[in-house]
Parts: C-alpha cells; sequence; structure tokens
C-alpha cells in the first residue's frame, strides 16, 4: 500500500492528473474519421494520440431492398458502459456477409470471445471504441463501424474514461 501511495503522489508532483481531469477539465475523446485518429483530451491540451481503424463505408444488401452501410457515425457521444474482456454478439450482418444461416437471437453461436481485445467503451449497442485480434487493421477503413485500437493503446484509454466521457466523431 505504501509503495502505491508513494508512486500515486510521486505522478502527480510530476505533474500527472487524475483520470477526471485537473482544474475543472474533464477528459474527452476526439475522433478524426477521415484522419484515422482518436485524441484523449482535457480542454484544449491533448494528452494522448493513437491510431484507429474506422468504418468501411460499404454496403451489405440482405434482400427486400434493406441491408446494411458500415460507415462510422459522426457527432457527439457519451461512454454508455465499459467491459474489460468485452464479449462480441454476432449480429445478423456477420452471418449474411458470410452466407451462413441466421442463428436466432441469443443463441450461444453469436456470443464470441476475444473479437473486440481486451477492452471495449460502448458509445451505444452497435458502436464501440474497442481492442482487436487483428491490429494491421488498425489506421485503415477496416470495421464495420466501430473504432478498432491496438490493444496497448485502448488500455491505456480505458482507466482514463468514465461512464458519461464526452466523445466527439467528426468527420
Amino acid at each position: 500500500m505504501r509503495r502505491q501511495t508513494v508512486g500515486i503522489l510521486f505522478g502527480l508532483l510530476l505533474g500527472a492528473s487524475p483520470a477526471w481531469g485537473q482544474e475543472g477539465d474533464p477528459i474527452t475523446l476526439l475522433v478524426s474519421v477521415s484522419e484515422r485518429e482518436l485524441s484523449v483530451r482535457r480542454g484544449d491540451d491533448v494528452l494522448h494520440r493513437f491510431p484507429v481503424g474506422v468504418g468501411t463505408g460499404a454496403r451489405l444488401s440482405r434482400g427486400g431492398g434493406d441491408g446494411w452501410r458500415f460507415s462510422t457515425p459522426t457527432g457527439a457521444f457519451e461512454i454508455g458502459r465499459k467491459k474489460k474482456d468485452p464479449v462480441w454478439y454476432a449480429p445478423d450482418w456477420f452471418y449474411v456477409e458470410r452466407g451462413l444461416p441466421i442463428p436466432p437471437p441469443y443463441s450461444d453461436e453469436r456470443y464470441r470471445d476475444g473479437v473486440l481485445g481486451d477492452y471495449a467503451l460502448y458509445l451505444s449497442d452497435e458502436i464501440a471504441i474497442h481492442g482487436t485480434q487483428d491490429e494491421s487493421s488498425v489506421g485503415r477503413a477496416s470495421s464495420h463501424g466501430c473504432l478498432r485500437m491496438r490493444n496497448a493503446d485502448i488500455a491505456v484509454v480505458f482507466p482514463l474514461v468514465q461512464v458519461g466521457t464526452r466523445v466527439d466523431i467528426v468527420p
């Protein structure tokens, strides 16, 4: 316990600040889809910059005229949930894309460990900032809309944010 306390105090002396911000400025995230970059900010200060994989913009038809567009949404969001060791729920498009039969909702077949890396920050039921099994996909238009990060990078971001942290995604 003493070592941890000394480490925290030493970090504060070196200018490190708590995750909730310093002098009232909250931590926020800014994502540029065109630059494929996520920055961690406190007020006007950029604390970290990381590459991200973004949506491909591709369209997948389901038949009957409907389907999916795999673009990263833009706008103002908040982190709604944080999860260590997240489990991915494979949506219908996963099966349609592969020409496989679609299992019933909540089938065990839909739940897949490890696909989202070590951490996930959920912005909605369908969009998250998460790690990946394929780190070569980071920095490219490679996802179905989510923001992919290298596992080591999301491990830096995860403890800095909390539920309610603002996330701005710009084109």
